[in-house]
C-alpha cells in the first residue's frame, strides 16, 4: 500500500513532494495478534504511522493490571509524544491482528528536521492537534463510563444544561431535554428530596464535591437506585448520575441467597438430627404398645397411642425441615452468558477481587437454560471467592460451550492457584468440611446441592501447584 494514499493527519497540510520527502525516512515493520509494538516504561526512540491495521492502546494500573485506554486505525501515529519530551513510553501499543506499521527513528526525524524547519513546524502543530483531540476524546470516555446523565443548576437550581450520555434510565422518567431546561430540579424530579438538596447547597457553599445514593420507587412503583456526583460549578452546581439499579438488586439477591441457603443447610442439620433421635423414641413406643403386660389398661394404651401419635408428628416436622434444606429452586428461561457478565461487572469492584482477572471464553449459540438465576449466581460467587482467596492475585477463566451430543450446557471456572491434594478433593462438597480457617464448610456443599437440583453435575478436577477446574453442566431447557 502506498502511503501518500492514506489520509494522515500528522502529515496534514504538507504538499506530496515533502510527503514523499518524510516517508523515505520510514521503515516498514509487520506484527502479528497481540505483538508488542512499544512497551510502557521503554525509552522512546521512535514514532509510528499505521498503515494497515489496528492497535490497542493499554497502560499498567496500580495493581498491575492491564487498562485498555483507546484503540488506533489506519492513518493514525502513535509515539510521537515520546519524541517531543524525550521521556520514556507512557503506555503499551499492541497489534490487533496483522498489522502494518512504519517505523521513524528519532535520529532520522531529528537530521530531517534540522535541514526542513518549516515542515519541523507543521508536524509539530499537527502533533499538538492530534494530542487535543486525544485527550478530549479520553474526557469524554472517561466521564461516559463514569456517569449516565450530567446536569447543571445555578445557585436557585434551575436547571442550565442537560446531557444523556447512556440508554439508561434517568431521574426524569424519559423528559424531554428542552422541557426540563430553566426548570428547578426539585419540582421536575421530586423524588430526590431534601436530602439532596441539602448536599447540594453544602457544596456550592463549601466548594467542596460530594458522593450519595439515592433511591426512590419509580412510576411502576419498582425500586431504583442511583449513585449521585455533585461537584461545584461556576455559581451552581454540576451533578452526575449512575444508575446502580441492576448492581443493587443483584446484591440483594446474593445475599438473600446466601441467607435462604443457610437457614436451608441449618434446617436441613436439625431435621437430620432429630429424625435420629426420634428413630429410637418411636422404635421403644411401639414396643411398649406391643407390651402383654400393658393391654388391657386403657388409660396406659391411650397415653401410648398420644405419645406415638405425636412422636409421628415430630417426625413428620423433621422431614419438613429437611425439605426446607433441599434448596427448591424457583427457575425462569435465562441465558447463562448474561448471567455471568452480570455477576463478573458486579463483584470485580469488590476488594475480594482487586487482584483479579476475569477471562471469558462465551459461546455464541447457547440456548436458554431453565434455572434459578439466583441460585445460579450464588455457586458462581462462591466458586470465584474461593479461587480468588487460593490465588491471591491472578486470572480466573469462565468457559460456557454447548455440547449437542447429550443435549447439555457447560460452565467451566478455572483458577491458577495452588491446587488441591486428592484427598481434599474428594471431601470437599461434604457439609462441614473446610479448609479455611474462619470457613464453615456450607459453601460447596449448598453449591453441589444446588446444582443437584437443577438436573446438572458438578466436576472437580485440581493439580497441586497447577490449579482447579470446575465444570457445572445444565440440561437444556425443553422449548417442546
Amino acid at each position: 500500500m502506498n502511503p501518500n494514499d492514506i489520509q494522515i493527519t500528522l502529515l496534514e497540510g504538507l504538499l506530496s513532494e515533502d510527503r514523499t520527502l518524510f516517508f523515505d525516512l520510514a521503515r516498514p515493520r509487520s506484527f502479528e495478534d497481540l505483538q508488542a509494538i512499544v512497551t510502557e516504561g521503554e525509552a522512546g526512540d521512535a514514532m509510528y504511522v499505521i498503515v494497515s491495521g489496528t492497535v490497542r492502546v493499554e497502560k499498567a494500573t496500580l495493581d498491575q493490571q492491564q487498562e485498555v485506554l483507546t484503540s488506533l486505525g489506519e492513518g493514525e501515529c502513535f509515539g510521537e509524544l515520546a519524541l517531543v519530551d524525550s521521556g520514556p513510553r507512557s503506555a503499551t501499543v499492541r497489534a490487533l491482528g496483522a498489522t502494518e506499521v512504519l517505523e521513524f527513528l528519532q535520529s532520522d526525524l531529528n537530521t530531517f528536521f534540522d535541514a526542513h524547519p518549516n515542515l519541523h513546524r507543521r508536524i509539530l502543530q499537527n502533533v499538538a492537534k492530534i494530542t487535543a483531540q486525544r485527550v478530549r476524546r479520553l474526557d469524554e470516555t472517561l466521564v461516559q463510563s463514569l456517569y449516565d446523565s450530567i446536569l447543571w443548576l445555578d445557585s436557585r437550581f434551575a436547571i442550565h444544561g442537560w446531557n444523556k450520555l447512556t440508554e439508561r434510565r434517568t431521574i426524569f422518567d424519559d423528559a424531554a431535554t428542552d422541557d426540563l431546561l430553566e426548570r428547578d430540579l426539585f419540582e421536575a424530579a421530586p423524588q430526590l428530596g431534601g436530602g439532596v438538596r441539602q448536599t447540594v447547597m453544602q457544596v456550592i457553599a463549601s466548594g467542596d464535591m460530594a458522593t450519595m445514593g439515592l433511591e426512590y420507587k419509580d412510576a411502576k412503583h419498582a425500586m431504583a437506585y442511583f449513585e449521585i456526583t455533585i461537584a461545584p460549578h461556576l455559581d451552581g452546581a454540576a451533578l452526575g448520575f449512575r444508575d446502580i439499579t441492576d448492581s443493587k438488586i443483584l446484591e440483594s439477591r446474593l445475599i438473600q441467597a446466601e441467607k435462604l441457603s443457610m437457614a436451608g443447610q441449618m434446617s436441613a442439620e436439625i431435621g437430620h438430627e432429630l429424625k435420629n433421635y426420634l428413630t429410637v423414641l418411636m422404635g421403644h413406643a411401639e414396643l411398649l404398645q406391643m407390651n402383654s403386660k400393658l393391654k388391657g389398661d386403657e388409660r396406659i394404651e391411650r397415653s401410648l397411642g398420644a405419645i406415638a401419635n405425636q412422636l409421628s408428628k415430630m417426625e413428620q416436622f423433621a422431614s419438613g425441615l429437611m425439605d426446607l434444606g433441599m434448596l427448591r429452586s424457583k427457575t425462569e428461561a435465562a441465558h447463562i452468558n448474561l448471567l455471568i457478565e452480570k455477576l463478573i461487572s458486579f463483584i470485580q469492584g469488590q476488594s475480594r477481587f482487586h487482584k483479579v482477572e476475569f477471562d471469558r471464553d462465551l459461546g455464541t449459540d447457547l440456548p436458554l437454560l431453565d434455572i434459578d438465576p439466583g441460585q445460579i449466581q450464588q455457586v458462581l460467587i462462591n466458586l470465584y471467592a474461593n479461587a480468588a482467596d487460593a490465588m491471591g492475585e491472578g486470572h480466573i477463566e469462565t468457559t460456557t460451550r454447548l455440547n449437542p451430543a447429550d443435549n447439555r450446557v457447560s460452565v467451566v471456572v478455572t483458577d491458577h492457584g495452588p491446587g488441591m491434594p486428592e484427598d481434599v478433593v474428594m471431601r470437599i462438597f461434604d457439609s462441614g468440611f473446610t479448609t479455611k480457617d474462619t470457613g464453615h464448610g456450607f459453601g460447596l456443599a449448598i453449591c453441589g446441592r444446588i446444582i443437584e437440583n437443577h438436573g446438572g453435575t458438578v466436576d472437580v478436577v485440581s493439580d497441586v501447584g497447577v490449579g482447579t477446574t470446575f465444570t457445572l453442566t445444565f440440561p437444556i431447557k425443553d422449548n417442546g
